[in-house]
């Protein structure tokens, strides 16, 4: 009984992925993960008249000696789950200093009034670390580095991996790096902090991002070991609040200031390490992870980018599994 079951299974992931090209009438469109098998890290999506732009800190290019790196690139698509390089943010000319002898990582991509923000980390260590922004009339470009936004102090460490909300017409930023996880008002234009940061995590999370749904703010955060390859141990976490100031707690009632959390996505026996997730709505009401992860059968190409779709179940956020999907429905298309 249990091998028949696991046979039926095996005909529907490849009825619903096949590689045959040929599309009938009425096919429904599906796709594989990893969506990019390049290393991409620390991905930021933004969507603009049906096109989607995505950020990551891998510092791609031609790596010929003499040539110029680039840094933050930015790829293009109009379905999530097929990737075009474009551009990128930096080079090594116009690449941020304010901390020196370090990349920038992290980036989170956003429109503010009518200009683009782009928030990055530089990290030497938990103690000298920062945010800084560059800014841009165009998401493609050129973007022009404005500098150090926030950075560690003898109160805060970990300043790093940025992500933005829009709130009731307010501004924030939630950060931390295994050091605790922050949110913080920035001014209307975004160039700027008001007051101070407030705790709204413990040092257990990382790559913070907060998104509303419906009356209720989630916290999604990675826990675990960030290297390894194959021995890596990030997994997603979520966590849920009325305000977007917390407390943020698990299903049982347990705040995320003292550890807990909920799991959203784990480590399989194809992919291990799922961390950094950006979260967003598309346009058909539907809300999506993108997060990198290693790919166990090939993890030399370091992580890769995933596509899970978010279900809302007694609202919480589910991914099927709690894996990452070997083959899925495909956003967009089936409509």
């Amino acid at each position: 009984m249990k091998r028949g079951w696991i046979g039926l299974m095996a005909l529907m992931m490849v009825a619903g992925c096949s590689n045959d090209e040929a599309v009938n009438p009425g096919t429904w469109y599906s796709y594989r993960n990893p969506v990019e098998q390049s290393d991409v890290q620390d991905p930021s999506v933004y969507e603009e008249n049906g096109k989607f732009y995505l950020f990551s800190a891998v510092n791609a290019g031609d790596v010929e000696e003499g040539t110029i790196t680039s840094i933050i690139p930015i790829m293009e698509s109009t379905d999530l789950t097929t990737w075009q390089r474009s551009t990128s943010v930096f080079d090594e000319i116009s690449r941020p200093t304010f901390i020196k002898d370090v990349m920038p990582t992290s980036p989170e991509i956003t429109l503010i009034g009518e200009r683009y923000v782009l928030y990055y980390s530089l990290s030497k260590d938990y103690t000298n670390s920062g945010i800084g922004y560059a800014t841009s009339d165009l998401i493609s470009g050129p973007y022009t580095d404005r500098g150090k936004l926030i950075q560690s102090s003898s109160d805060i460490s970990g300043v790093s991996s940025p992500s933005f909300i829009q709130d009731d017409d307010a501004n924030y930023l939630v950060f931390g790096n295994f050091n605790g996880i922050y949110l913080v008002r920035l001014s209307a234009d975004g160039l700027s902090t008001m007051g101070s940061p407030v705790q709204i995590a413990s040092y257990e999370f990382d790559a913070p991002c907060i998104f509303k749904h419906e009356d209720k703010y989630y916290l999604f955060a990675t826990v675990g070991t960030t290297d390894g390859e194959a021995s890596c141990t990030c997994t997603q976490v979520v966590g849920r609040a009325d305000r977007i100031e917390g407390p943020y707690k698990n299903k049982g009632g347990e705040a995320m200031t003292s550890g807990y959390s909920e799991l959203l996505i784990g480590s399989s026996a194809k992919f291990v390490g799922a961390g950094h997730g950006t979260v967003f709505d598309v346009n058909d009401g539907t809300t999506w992870i993108l997060y990198n992860a290693y790919d166990m059968s090939n993890v030399k190409k370091g992580r890769t980018l995933m596509l899970d779709r978010i279900m809302w179940v007694g609202g919480w956020p589910s991914v099927r599994g709690q894996i990452g999907s070997f083959c899925a429905d495909s956003p967009l298309k089936n409509k």
